[in-house]
């Protein structure tokens, strides 16, 4: 079972998939900020939300071949696939699996090429990317009381609680845990998220696919990493990596902004909805759109 939610009410909604740990309400705060009226469409990718959780198979080729299913069963021929961390790469998987399906990517903080076996600096600083990822996962082994200790493991010391939190934050940690003896526990599967990211550092799209996507692309970076005064995920060596292998029609770098806030932010999220309206108005193929 793939699980998916939806806003607007026109056929040819925007596609939206989430990072590695992470479920389809991540995209709350940008699915109220588009403009075209028909929507987003966001999944929750096998083995977070409310998704089947089998224990194989994982990897950005097996994900794409799930968007390609939520396509078909929601009636969407061609789709825009906006994809943030993990579901940049499924998103650039998918346009190199299913051109015919894909009419353009906007790449969030995430997609660059698969690193070359012998290549050195080829990806995000290890460290902080390490370290970011272990508490992302570590969690997914942890119960909690209630969803404000959820919120205080997440913000130590912060003092945000459920309800100070705005209505479409507090809706995607409502939704991230699911009742469990003494508690509550993170839907996502800690088994799917180390499978994804091992498989993707291995076997992922490297720079050769990337350069046979031939659908526009966008690339958005924010410029901290997964916490405040981190480095960020894309260095501009990465990111020239990227431009390399695929010709990107736009980039947006979001000052200020980390791996998370860049979504749960308005104001950054504000940008990143102008630029997908823009993006997929320009591919639509209506009359009005520009055609790039």
């Amino acid at each position: 079972m793939l699980v998916t939610g939806r806003t607007g009410t026109g056929p040819d909604p925007v596609v939206a998939l989430h990072g590695i740990t992470a479920q389809h309400r991540a995209f709350n705060v940008l699915a109220g900020l588009l403009t075209r009226p028909d929507g987003l469409l966001a999944l929750d990718l096998r083995g977070r939300g409310d998704s089947g959780k089998p224990l194989v198979p994982y990897g950005p080729k097996v994900h794409a071949g799930d968007v390609i299913r939520a396509l078909d069963a929601n009636g969407i021929d061609r789709a825009v696939l906006v994809g943030h961390s993990m579901g940049a790469f499924v998103a650039a998987a998918t346009a190199v699996a299913h051109p015919d399906r894909v009419r353009a990517i906007a790449l969030l903080d995430g997609g660059w090429p698969r690193a070359p076996v012998r290549g050195r600096e080829q990806g995000p600083d290890p460290a902080p990317l390490k370290a970011g990822l272990a508490k992302a996962f570590r969690r997914l082994s942890m119960t909690f009381p209630d969803h404000d200790a959820y919120l205080e493991w997440w913000f130590p010391g912060a003092g945000i609680t459920m309800a100070t939190l705005p209505p479409a934050l507090a809706d995607y940690y409502r939704y991230d845990l699911a009742p469990v003896a003494g508690g509550w526990r993170p839907k996502a599967s800690l088994a799917a998220a180390r499978q994804d990211a091992l498989i993707n550092a291995r076997f992922g799209t490297g720079a050769a696919a990337l350069a046979g996507i031939r659908c526009p692309a966008i690339l958005v970076r924010a410029t901290q990493g997964f916490a405040p005064g981190t480095p960020p995920l894309f260095s501009e060596k990465l990111r020239q990596r990227l431009a390399d292998a695929l010709p990107l029609r736009a980039e947006l770098v979001l000052e200020g902004a980390t791996h998370y806030s860049m979504l749960f932010e308005e104001a950054h999220a504000a940008r990143i909805a102008t630029a997908v309206d823009e993006l997929a108005e320009a591919t639509s193929g209506r009359p009005e759109g520009r055609g790039w």
